[in-house]
């Protein structure tokens, strides 16, 4: 979930950013303002790609875990 947020977060400073930046002027600038857009744009696909492709074993011992809880939760109620 934490990616997900700084995704966002990476998102608004994007927003923010381009509108000061501008790609005409002298060749440093294009070259700070082109290496500026491109590491913005891998930190937000990165976070992205953190958060839709996260381990499946993780979600998969999670669900585990609480498939477990339910059925004892069952067992004690069947007992009584």
């Amino acid at each position: 979930m934490k990616n997900l947020m700084y995704a966002l977060i990476a998102l608004m400073m994007l927003y923010f950013g381009l509108q000061h930046i501008s790609l005409s002027g002298d060749q440093m600038q294009t070259v700070f303002a082109m290496s500026w857009l491109c590491l913005a744009i891998f930190v937000i696909g990165g976070n992205f790609a953190h958060y839709l492709y996260r381990p499946k074993q993780q979600v998969q011992a999670k669900q585990l875990k609480s498939y477990k809880q339910i059925q004892k939760k069952r067992q004690r109620q069947t007992l009584r």
